[in-house]
């Protein structure tokens, strides 16, 4: 076992590699040597805040040195201060034109009248895309006698606090046109709160893509946006998340992916589909 680090508060390799494995087990998240730095920058404040002198120390901390639901709740720190949640309403705002214009006509065809429609943002931070998918099933006008279900889920607890109360400052809105703002949100003290309308199909979990068990979505659903959430993880890991994900995905659901993410690495369920403009990937039937 190695010894704490004495003298300056600095990232060993030996407390990396062991933080390292730690975070990639519970949050499926990736650090190589090249990124070592931004681990030691974002967890110094936690080892500070428990009065230690290492990293090796509070790698204790997070797995020996105190009860299992403190030690828990530590780990939720830890993801809250690694998680990035860069993000806004009507994000590639072109993948949203594909799901309004192209998608959800087709279920509208080939569903029953008063059937439900269900879609599953997976990683949805404080809420912006879950209530963007919202807008656009409210504005294409095909669905008011049918159940929807939109599901946020993430595992900070803080963005999870944001998306359940629906309310946001201006850079939430850096690509949200003026009439979709008058529309869909109501002014609250300088800040904007999204309408019970949209609001009113939107349910938020806490949900762990790497540990969870994902029966708790109550699928299947219709459409999965997983978006800038697989480009953390190392391929393994994105093989078996696409392999889960799609066990939830109802024949020719769709899964939607971010811009820079791809599944052509790895082998799937799913297979490369055109949908208007945009390739996604969807189950077969």
């Amino acid at each position: 076992m190695p010894s704490p680090s004495s003298g300056a508060l600095v990232l060993d390799p030996q407390a990396f590699e062991l933080l390292r494995k730690l975070i990639q087990a519970r949050f499926g998240l990736v650090y190589t040597p090249e990124t070592a730095y931004l681990l030691e920058r974002r967890l110094a404040q936690r080892v500070m805040a428990h009065g230690l002198s290492s990293f090796f120390d509070y790698y204790l901390l997070l797995t020996e040195s105190q009860p299992a639901a403190l030690r828990e709740r530590e780990l939720t720190e830890v993801f809250e201060l690694l998680s990035t949640r860069e993000t806004y309403f009507f994000r590639e705002s072109y993948q949203l034109e594909v799901f309004r214009e192209v998608l959800l006509p087709q279920l509208y065809k080939q569903r029953p009248r008063g059937s439900t429609l269900s879609v599953w943002s997976a990683g949805c931070a404080s809420g912006e895309e879950p209530y963007s998918i919202a807008v656009e099933i409210i504005e294409s006008g095909l669905f008011d006698s049918w159940q929807v279900r939109i599901i946020g889920t993430d595992l900070s607890r803080q963005a999870l606090h944001t998306a359940s109360h629906g309310v946001y400052g201006p850079s939430s809105f850096r690509q949200t046109d003026a009439s979709r703002h008058s529309r869909h949100f109501r002014p609250l003290t300088g800040r904007w709160q999204v309408s019970d309308a949209v609001r009113r199909l939107c349910t938020f979990q806490t949900l762990n893509l790497v540990r969870d068990d994902f029966r708790a979505i109550g699928g299947p659903v219709d459409a999965i946006f997983c978006r800038n959430v697989i480009i953390y993880f190392d391929r393994s890991e994105r093989g078996k998340l696409v392999s889960r994900l799609a066990e939830q995905l109802a024949p020719g659901g769709y899964l939607f992916l971010g811009h820079a993410e791809s599944l052509l690495d790895i082998t799937t369920p799913l297979e490369i589909a055109h949908l208007g403009r945009e390739l996604v990937y969807r189950k077969p039937r």
